[in-house]
This record gives structure tokens, C-alpha cells and sequence, in this order.
């Protein structure tokens, strides 16, 4: 049985505290925070052990979970990897290209597994329909939030925008040519609002829209492709795709036929997944579990991928 030090109780940490409690032992989690009331309150809530000495965290478990503001990720991250610890980093996963690199050389010291919070990941809408995302040409993006004071102390790109950079990083495997960015400050000291234009060298093209200061939650990917078109609604977990396959292929699907310019003809079929129901922040963590507790040498999520993400998302807020 793997031990669990949770590192960090603030909005987030309290949720991972709870999903960590339906993966293993309440004895098997211990907590650390510099925020000594707030340690004190929330493990004599949920019945876990506290520690004030993160060295010490250290020695109890074998998996560390940050969950701190970021500007802590890589102290804490690079602590655990050199004590040879398996180490789960919420995102955006360190301030700098600099942070991330020491933390991949740490990692092939240590041997150990690592894995990058990037939820959407797991989110059933995208779970969905992820096999059915091949050779996207275009994404339309719009991830809106209400302002929270919680999280300003990273932009916007940073907060919300990086994690749609991650799930297109992970569907186009090319590089990025150019990148296009506007953004500005209307509430805190970094940027509140912000549009970004990366365009691939397959072709391939996303338009992303991020803002903290909308009246309504939005979070949505459209993506085109040569096969159809799909949308997924992150935020109320449901997806649809509309696919454009070969009748002989599929006699027994209903669908739309019709006959495009090149004269041969198509069916159009319609699929919805609504109100998928599953939470995204369990499954990624009880993955992470699995991946340790069976010894495998890879991550859903690893330090390579997030480098990859965390570089766009810094381009993008250079730019602006």
C-alpha cells in the first residue's frame, strides 16, 4: 500500500484530500501546509494525519500530490523527486521552461512517475469522442469563467486557456509555426482576458479564447476535420460528433447521404453523448495510482507533454 502526502489544502488540495480518501486508507494520507489553522481544521475534519515539517512528509509517503499555488510547484516537486518520490504537480506545473527542465532531470535520477494535472484529460465528454478526433484541421475554443479572486496570481493563460493548449497539444502531433496573441488586464495584475491564434505546420489551426471575467461559465472545443466535425462541452460533460463515412461501409447506420463535389457518396451520421457523468479529478488520480502501484513507466500526463504545453502557454502570454 502506497502512502499519499498531500502537499497544499487550500480549494483544490481539499478536493484532492476527498478523492484520495475513496482511493486508499485514511491511514495511508498525510497532510502538510504552511497555513497551520486551515491544516489543523481540515484534518480534524476528514480523520487524516497532519505534519508541520515538510522533510518529514517526506519520510511517511511514497506518492507526493502538490497542490499549492504554482509559484511553490517546483521547490516542492523537486524536494519530492530528489527523495525518490512518485510526484503528482496540479497545472500549470512550474513558472518557467528553467523549473520544468530541472524537474525532468530530477525525474531520470529518480526513476520515479510523474503526472501533471491537466483534468480535462479525463473529462468523459472528451473521453468520448477522443478516438474519433483524427487529422483535426481546425479548433474553435471558448473557455469562460466568472472572475475569483482564487488563482490570479497566474494570467488567464495559465489559469484556464492552458488547459485547452494541452488537449490540442495532445491531439496535433506538429509544430507550431506562428502564434498570434491579444490579451489585456481588467481586474488583477496579469491578463483577464485573452485570444490566441496557433497555426501548425501540417496545416492544422486553433483559435482559443480564454476570459475570468465573463457573466457565464462556458467551456467548449469545436474541431473540424477531414472526417466530420466534433463539439465537446467540457463544463456539462456532453459531446457530439458528426462523422462523414462511406454508405457501403455502414448499411445498417442511419445517416444523412449525400454527394459532396468529388461525386461519390457520403452518409452523415449523428452521435450524441449527453451528461456524461464521472469525476475527472478521481479518474486522474486513481490513474496515477494505478500506473504506481502496477509499476509501469509512464504517465497519462508526464513532464515531457506538460513542457511542450507550459511553452505555448508562455509564448502566448509573451506575446501579449
Amino acid at each position: 500500500m502506497h502512502r499519499i502526502g498531500i502537499v497544499g489544502l487550500g480549494h483544490l488540495g481539499e478536493i484532492h484530500l476527498k478523492q484520495w480518501l475513496e482511493i486508499v486508507p485514511k491511514e495511508s494520507i498525510m497532510c502538510f501546509d504552511t497555513d497551520i489553522e486551515r491544516l489543523e481544521k481540515l484534518t480534524d475534519q476528514y480523520q487524516v494525519s497532519k505534519i508541520e515539517d515538510y522533510a518529514r512528509l517526506l519520510d511517511f509517503a511514497t506518492i507526493i500530490d502538490v497542490v499549492t499555488p504554482t509559484q511553490f510547484h517546483h521547490y516542492y516537486a523537486a524536494e519530492a523527486l530528489k527523495a525518490e518520490k512518485h510526484v503528482f504537480i496540479e497545472k500549470p506545473v512550474c513558472q518557467s521552461m528553467e523549473e520544468i527542465d530541472e524537474l525532468i532531470n530530477l525525474q531520470k535520477k529518480s526513476g520515479t512517475l510523474v503526472q501533471i494535472g491537466h483534468v480535462e484529460r479525463y473529462n468523459p465528454a472528451f473521453k468520448a469522442v477522443e478516438s474519433k478526433i483524427l487529422h483535426p484541421k481546425f479548433f474553435e475554443v471558448h473557455r469562460l469563467a466568472p472572475f475569483v479572486a482564487r488563482g490570479t496570481e497566474v494570467s488567464v493563460i495559465m489559469d484556464l486557456m492552458i488547459h485547452d493548449l494541452d488537449i490540442i497539444a495532445h491531439l496535433v502531433r506538429s509544430e507550431v509555426i506562428d502564434i498570434k496573441a491579444k490579451g489585456v488586464s481588467i481586474i488583477s495584475k496579469t491578463p483577464d482576458i485573452a485570444n490566441a491564434r496557433l497555426e501548425f505546420a501540417n496545416g492544422c489551426v486553433a483559435n482559443l479564447t480564454a476570459s475570468r471575467i465573463s457573466m457565464k461559465k462556458m467551456r467548449k472545443m469545436r474541431i473540424f476535420s477531414d472526417n466530420g466535425y466534433i463539439s465537446i462541452d467540457f463544463l456539462d460533460k456532453n459531446a457530439e460528433s458528426f462523422e462523414i463515412m462511406d454508405p457501403m461501409d455502414i448499411p445498417d447506420i442511419e445517416g444523412l447521404l449525400f454527394t459532396p463535389n468529388d461525386g461519390l457518396d457520403k452518409k452523415l451520421v449523428v452521435k450524441s453523448y449527453e451528461k456524461l457523468d464521472n469525476n475527472a479529478i478521481f479518474q486522474e488520480l486513481t490513474d496515477f495510482y494505478t500506473k504506481v502501484t502496477t509499476k509501469l513507466n509512464y504517465t497519462q500526463v508526464d513532464l515531457v507533454s506538460a513542457s511542450r504545453t507550459m511553452a505555448l502557454a508562455l509564448k502566448i502570454q509573451q506575446l501579449i
